[in-house]
C-alpha cells in the first residue's frame, strides 16, 4: 500500500516539543499464537450497487487444527452472522461478541491436526438502531461509488474492496492477522455489463437473468487483508509477459493511449524484478485497476493491485509527473515482498513497505541511471527527516501502538527503504541479492519476522547482523553530526618549506533525543570522506579516508602531502549511511582552507549528485556576494536538475527581511534567469518551478508582471510551472498598495481555481496557494472575500483536489489579531469554525486529516486568552479520535488535539498581564 500524496508530511507548526510515537492508551501488540489457522475460503457474494447493500453472502472456511479445539473465533464487524453449518464436525452453537468476533463451539472435540469445512451465511452492514436490526452499506472495507452529483440515492457505478490493515472484517468473517493465509476461490455476481476483478485466474463466467457469475481462483495462499473485488465499467488492456496474464483496467472516459502512459511499462518492471530478485513472479496473472475515490495511491492486493484513477494522465504531463511510475513499481513489488512473503505481524511491516519503497529505487537506478537513483534516496530520506524532526522517532519495528494504520509512516517506508540500502551496501551488491533471492525462497507462500531476515542475512554474507538491527532497526532515531575540519602544518627540519600536513576531522554526535530512552546510546559506523587535492602542478586527484564513528566524539587524522591543496571533502559522497549533518566547520581558516571555499568546489566539481546536493544545502548558512553567481551558474550549467533545484532552493533560503542587499542580490540573480528567456526556457520544468517558487519567497512586488506572464501566456508548455507561478503571485501581491491592484490579483487567481481543468487541479491548487497568503491583509473586505472563497471551494461539489487544498488553507482564517471587534470579521471565523467541525465528518480521508491539522495549525490559535471555540476545538477533535474508523484520521485527530492542549499549557505557564487602561489581557 502506498499514501496517495506519499511525497508529503503532514506539517504542524507548532511550538511545542515533539510528540511520542506512542500515544497514551497504545497497548503492545505480540504475535498472536494460532492453535488453528484458515487453509481455504471460498466465498460468494452478490453486492447490490442499487441499494448499496452486501447481504446474503455465503462463506466456506477450511480450518486445520493445530492442538485439540473445542471452539474457534473469527473477527467480524458490522456482520449479521445467520447461520453457521457443517458437514466434518456437529456444531453446538455459535455467538457473536461485541461486534467484534463470532465464536463457533464444537459438541465434540476437534483433534489436532484435524481439518474441517464449516459453512457461514452472513450479511454485512449490519446494526441496531433503536432496538431495530437494519442493514446499511459497510462502513469500510466494501466501499460502493456513486456520482456526486446524482445524489446519494443513485446506482452505483464501482465497488472495490480495501483491507489493509484491519478492514476486510468489515465484509467476511476471517482470522484477520496478516500472518494467517489461505488459498481462496470466490463467485461475485454483478449486472451484465460490469467488469468484475478479483484475486487469482479468471475461472468462469456463467450468465443468469440479469447478471453474469464471476469465478476467481488463487492457488497460493494469500491473508484476508490481500482479499480484493473491484466491479465497474472499464476500458480494458490485455497483453502476456512470458506466461503470466497482465490486464489493466480503468475508467471507460479516459483514452487507452493516455492509460498506458502508467501501465506501459509493467512489463520492464517484471523483467527486472525477475532477474534482480533472481525468482520468478510468483503468480499466474498481474491485473491493475484504477478506480475512483481511492483512498490510497495503492494497493498490492494478490495479483490485481488496485491503483487510484488520479494518476492516470496524458502525453504533456508526463515531463512534470512521474510518481505514477513509482506507485506502479511499488505495487509490483509487494508481490514478492507483501504477498508471495508477508509480514508476520504489523509490527514487522517494514519487510512489506520497506522492500517495496527501496525496489522503487532499485527500479530507478536499472531505467533511469546512477542521478536518479541517488535523487530519489535524497527525495525520501528527506521526507522521513520530516517526520522524524517535526513529529516523532520511533524503532522501526514496534509492538506499542493503537491502531495498526500507526506504522504506516515514513519509518515504516522511507526510513526502512534507506536501512536496506544500507544493508546493500554493508554486505556488497552480491550478498545483498543473493539474500533477497533464499529469503523469497525460504519464506514463500508464508509469513516471516524481521529475525527471519537477519538470519538469511547471516547465512548469506558470513557477517554478522545483529547489531546492526540492534541499531537500526530495533532503535528509533538515527545520526546528527557536527564535523570540524582542522588543517596543521608540522615542519620536520630545519627548512620552514619541508613540511607536513595533517587533516583531523572531529565529529560530534548529536542525538540526545530526551523522548528517546536510549538516547544515551551513540551510533557506531564507518563514515567515508572523499577528499580532492591539487598538487603544485595543478594535478587532481581524491584519497578515499573511511573513518570510525563510534562515540559521543570521534576523531580520526589524514596525512596531505605538503605540496598540495585540499580542494573539497565530500561526506558520504555515494549515500551509505543514514544521517543528518547538522553544521560543518573549518577551524582557523586560512586563505587556502576555508569551508566556502571547500563547498563552492564541491558543488562545482562534485562527481555525484550528492556531493553537489550537500555542498549546496551546506552552503545555505554562508551568504557571499561575491560567489552567489557560482549558485547560479549551478541553476543553469549543472547537468541534474535536482542540483539545479537544490541551487535555487539555496539561493532563496538567503531572503533576510533585516539586509536587503543580500535579499536583492539573491532575488536579482533569480530574475535574471527568468527573464533571459532562451536560458529559462532551456531548463527542465522542475528547475524552472524551483525559480519561481523561490522569486515567491521574497515577496516583491516587482516580480507580479513577471509572474502573470508565466500565467497568461498560451505556450506555457507545463501546468505545473504556471502553478508555482500562481502560489507565487500570491506572495508578492500582500505589499500592494493600490485595492484595485490588488482586487485584480484576486480575480485572477479566483478565475485560475473556477475555470481551468489541469491535471489533479494543479494550476487551481497552486491559485489556492496563492490567495491564502491574502488572508492577513490590511483590508478586512478582501480577507472577508478571500475566506468565502475557501469555503466554497470546501463543498462536496468542488473537485477533490481542490476541497483538499481549500480546506487546508482554512486554518488562515480561524482568528483574527486584528480587527478582534469586527462583527463581520468575528462572522467570517465563525463559519469557517463550523464548516471544519462539518469537514471532520466527510466521506474522505483525506479531507477529514485536513480538517484536523487545520483545527491545530498556529495560524488558528487563539489571540490572548483561550476561548470557548478552543475548548470546543479539543471536545471535537477528541470525539474524531475515539469514534472514527479510520486509523490514519484518528491519529490525525488525537495529534492535533494534544497540539491545541499544548497551546493552553504553554499559556497557562507565563503570568498574566493585565492592563487596566486598555482593559487587555495578554
Amino acid at each position: 500500500m502506498i499514501q496517495f500524496n506519499k511525497n508529503s508530511i503532514e506539517r504542524e507548526t507548532t511550538k511545542t516539543e515533539k510528540k511520542r510515537f506512542d500515544f497514551p492508551g497504545s497497548k503492545i501488540h505480540t504475535i498472536p499464537f494460532l492453535s488453528y489457522t484458515i487453509e481455504h475460503m471460498s466465498l460468494k457474494i452478490k453486492p447490490d450497487l442499487v441499494n448499496k447493500l452486501l447481504i446474503d453472502c455465503e462463506q466456506q472456511i477450511t480450518i486445520r487444527a493445530f492442538k485439540d479445539l473445542s471452539e474457534i473465533v473469527l473477527d467480524i464487524s458490522d456482520l449479521k452472522v445467520t447461520k453457521v453449518e457443517s458437514q466434518s464436525i456437529n456444531i453446538s452453537k455459535f455467538r457473536c461478541v461485541d461486534n467484534k468476533q463470532v465464536i463457533i463451539e464444537f459438541s465434540e472435540i476437534l483433534r489436532a491436526g484435524s481439518t474441517i469445512n464449516i459453512d457461514i451465511s452472513y450479511s454485512a452492514g449490519f446494526t441496531i438502531i433503536d432496538g431495530k436490526e437494519k442493514f446499511g452499506s459497510p462502513k469500510t472495507g466494501f466501499h460502493f461509488i456513486t456520482k456526486g452529483d446524482q445524489g446519494k440515492q443513485s446506482s452505483s457505478y464501482q465497488a472495490w474492496t480495501q483491507g489493509e490493515a484491519t478492514e476486510s472484517r468489515y465484509w467476511f468473517p476471517s482470522i484477520d492477522t496478516p500472518r494467517v493465509k489461505f488459498t481462496l476461490d470466490i463467485e461475485i455476481s454483478a449486472p451484465q455489463r460490469y467488469t468484475v476483478i478479483s484475486n487469482g485466474i479468471l475461472e468462469s463466467k456463467v450468465m443468469k437473468d440479469e447478471f453474469t457469475i464471476w469465478k476467481y481462483d488463487e492457488k497460493k495462499p494469500l491473508p484476508s487483508y490481500l482479499v480484493s473485488v473491484v466491479i465497474g465499467t472499464f476500458s480494458q488492456y490485455e497483453s502476456k509477459y512470458r506466461n503470466v496474464l497482465l490486464n489493466y483496467y480503468w475508467p471507460e472516459e479516459i483514452k487507452e493511449e493516455d492509460a498506458m502512459l502508467t501501465f506501459s511499462e509493467t512489463p520492464q518492471m517484471l523483467k527486472f524484478f525477475e532477474k534482480y530478485f533472481e525468482t520468478d513472479y510468483p503468480f499466474q496473472k498481474y491485473s491493475q485497476t484504477a478506480v475512483d475515490n481511492f483512498e490510497f495511491g495503492g494497493m498490492e492486493n494478490t495479483t490485481c493491485t488496485t491503483l487510484t484513477r488520479r494518476v492516470l494522465h496524458d502525453k504533456p504531463v508526463s515531463k512534470d509527473y512521474r510518481n505514477d511510475i513509482f506507485l506502479v513499481v511499488h505495487e509490483l513489488a509487494h508481490q514478492w515482498f507483501g504477498d508471495m512473503v508477508t509480514c508476520k505481524d504489523w509490527s514487522h511491516i517494514w519487510l512489506n513497505e520497506g522492500f517495496a519503497t527501496y525496489c522503487e529505487s532499485l527500479y530507478w537506478e536499472n531505467s533511469r541511471g546512477k542521478d536518479e537513483f541517488h535523487y530519489n534516496l535524497i527525495e525520501a530520506t528527506d521526507i522521513y527527516f520530516e517526520e522524524s524532526n517535526k513529529l516523532y522517532n520511533r524503532p522501526i519495528v514496534t509492538n506499542v501502538y493503537k491502531h495498526a494504520d500507526d506504522l504506516f509512516d515514513a519509518h515504516s517506508y522511507e526510513k526502512s527503504g534507506f536501512i536496506l540500502h544500507m544493508i546493500r551496501n554493508y554486505i556488497g551488491e552480491h550478498n545483498f541479492r543473493k539474500s533477497l533471492k533464499v529469503y523469497l525462497e525460504k519464506y514463500q507462500n508464508r509469513s516471516a519476522e524481521s529475525l527471519d531476515l537477519l538470519k538469511v542475512l547471516e547465512e548469506v554474507s558470513g557477517r554478522e547482523m545483529a547489531s546492526f538491527f540492534d541499531q537500526w532497526i530495533y532503535r528509533g532515531g538515527h545520526p546528527k553530526l557536527e564535523i570540524e575540519y582542522t588543517l596543521t602544518r608540522n615542519s620536520l627540519t630545519k627548512d620552514a618549506n619541508k613540511c607536513t600536513q595533517k587533516l583531523k576531522i572531529k565529529i560530534q554526535q548529536k542525538n540526545n533525543d530526551q523522548n528517546n530512552k536510549d538516547f544515551f546510546k551513540y551510533y557506531q559506523f564507518h563514515l567515508e570522506f572523499k577528499i580532492s587535492i591539487v598538487d603544485k602542478s595543478r594535478q587532481k586527484s581524491h584519497l578515499t579516508h573511511l573513518m570510525d564513528v563510534d562515540n559521543l566524539y570521534s576523531e580520526s587524522f589524514v596525512d596531505i602531502d605538503s605540496d598540495s591543496n585540499i580542494e573539497a571533502i565530500s561526506i558520504d559522497p555515494e549515500f551509505k549511511i543514514l544521517k543528518e549533518i547538522s553544521s560543518v566547520k573549518v577551524v582557523n581558516e586560512t586563505k587556502d582552507f576555508q569551508l566556502k571555499r571547500l563547498l563552492y568546489n564541491q558543488m562545482k566539481d562534485g562527481e555525484t549528485i550528492i556531493e553537489r546536493i550537500t555542498a549546496l544545502r551546506l552552503l545555505k548558512n554562508l551568504y557571499s556576494a561575491d560567489r552567489i553567481r557560482i549558485i547560479s551558474d549551478a541553476i543553469i550549467q549543472d547537468k541534474f536538475y535536482g542540483v539545479a533545484v537544490e541551487a535555487a532552493n539555496t539561493i532563496g533560503s538567503f531572503h533576510d527581511k533585516n539586509d536587503f542587499e543580500k535579499s536583492d542580490n539573491s532575488y536579482q540573480s533569480l530574475v535574471s534567469i527568468l527573464n533571459s528567456k532562451s536560458t529559462f526556457d532551456a531548463l527542465r520544468s522542475e528547475t524552472k518551478r524551483a525559480i519561481i517558487r523561490n522569486i515567491g519567497v521574497f515577496e516583491r512586488v516587482d516580480s507580479i508582471s513577471l509572474l502573470e506572464d508565466l500565467i497568461h501566456i498560451s505556450d506555457v508548455e507545463s501546468d505545473f510551472v504556471s502553478s508555482s507561478a500562481a502560489s507565487a503571485l500570491g506572495k508578492s501581491s500582500k505589499e500592494i498598495e493600490k485595492i484595485e491592484n490588488k482586487i485584480q490579483i484576486i480575480s485572477l487567481l479566483k478565475n485560475l481555481v473556477e475555470g481551468t481543468n489541469t491535471f489533479q487541479s494543479v494550476l487551481a491548487t497552486g491559485a489556492l496557494e496563492g490567495l491564502k497568503e491574502l488572508a492577513t491583509d490590511r483590508d478586512k473586505e478582501i480577507r472577508t472575500e478571500v475566506a468565502h472563497f475557501f469555503l466554497e471551494n470546501t463543498l462536496e461539489s468542488k473537485d477533490y483536489f481542490v476541497r483538499a487544498k481549500a480546506t487546508s488553507n482554512l486554518a488562515k482564517f480561524l482568528v483574527n489579531k486584528n480587527d478582534t471587534l469586527s462583527e463581520d470579521i468575528n462572522d467570517m471565523n465563525q463559519a469557517v469554525f463550523n464548516r471544519l467541525k462539518e469537514l471532520l465528518r466527510d466521506e474522505r480521508r483525506k479531507i477529514k486529516i485536513n480538517a484536523c491539522s487545520a483545527l491545530a495549525d498556529e495560524d488558528g490559535k487563539f489571540h490572548t486568552i483561550p476561548d470557548k471555540r478552543t475548548y470546543e476545538t479539543i471536545e471535537i477533535l477528541i470525539d474524531v479520535a475515539k469514534n472514527d474508523l479510520d486509523g490514519f484520521v484518528k491519529r490525525k485527530a488525537e495529534h492535533s488535539a494534544n497540539i491545541v492542549r499544548g497551546w493552553i499549557k504553554d499559556w497557562a505557564s507565563k503570568p498574566l498581564l493585565i492592563n487596566s487602561d486598555s482593559k487587555s489581557i495578554s
